[in-house]
């Protein structure tokens, strides 16, 4: 287990991880520490068969019966992960009453904004944040679900406060792109979306932003450079799914 965890985590060698695992599981069949371990670097796999190894592996555990804390957390964050997030909400009830960690209060405005109920999403991020202010990640999630229900004004007197305080990298370039969903024109968003992308050239959102401004005008050159980076970093994203099928004739063989 710790060799896997330092081919894992020290070399970010994921198959050397997972050959010890599988030699671990084969010896130890019931050791759940393993199977959650190896499940979980499966499920984040960009290989689909690894991906499906790893659901197999997750299913064999949540079906042992009185699954464990560790074993939920699995299956919620590869139901987040593929956009499930009726599936997501079942694992959060379950884990919300046992335990209410910052962890389980991000996830839960997750799932909640993902089912359109910016109003929960809302009261889950200002948990958190309330909590710990400090926390970027909490306050990103408050910050955003403040614009989902038209708090524009309290969303950017924080914005520009963070933005001020950070010398750059990825928390900047998350907060240019939280900005850029409150600009007006497509240009004031382009600049920020450029900004965000500039500071952190593979964050999702903001790739996933520049290229629907540009499928709404239609200009295809410029969308499928942007559809080919962010499908590089999520393919199996629902939404990057459905314009991977409309512009499959551009992308080529690539995906």
């Amino acid at each position: 287990m710790l060799r896997a965890r330092v081919q894992a985590e020290g070399y970010r060698n994921r198959d050397a991880a997972l050959n010890y695992l599988r030699s671990l599981l084969r010896a130890h069949p019931d050791d759940e520490e393993g199977a959650v371990y190896a499940a979980g670097l499966l499920m984040e796999s960009h290989r689909s068969e690894d991906q499906a190894e790893g659901r197999t592996l997750m299913q064999r555990l949540l079906s042992s019966g009185n699954a464990s804390a560790s074993i939920i957390d699995l299956a919620l964050a590869d139901a987040i992960r593929r956009g499930a997030f009726r599936d997501a909400q079942g694992y959060l009830d379950t884990l919300l009453t046992e335990r209410r960690s910052s962890r389980d209060l991000l996830n839960a405005y997750t799932v909640q904004r993902g089912l359109g109920n910016n109003a929960q999403a809302l009261s889950f991020a200002r948990e958190l944040y309330e909590r710990d202010p400090s926390n970027e990640e909490g306050a990103a999630a408050y910050i955003s679900a403040l614009i989902d229900t038209g708090r524009r004004d309290e969303a950017s007197r924080m914005i520009e406060s963070r933005l001020a305080s950070l010398p750059g990298g990825t928390l900047k370039s998350r907060y240019y792109y939280l900005r850029s969903r409150i600009r007006n024109g497509d240009e004031s968003v382009m600049n920020d979306l450029r900004s965000s992308l500039f500071e952190d050239p593979r964050n999702l959102e903001a790739l996933i932003a520049m290229f629907e401004i540009y499928h709404r005008r239609r200009d295809e050159r410029r969308a499928v450079y942007y559809l080919k980076q962010a499908l590089a970093l999520s393919p199996d994203h629902p939404q990057l799914q459905r314009y991977q099928s409309e512009y499959a004739n551009l992308l080529g063989t690539a995906f």
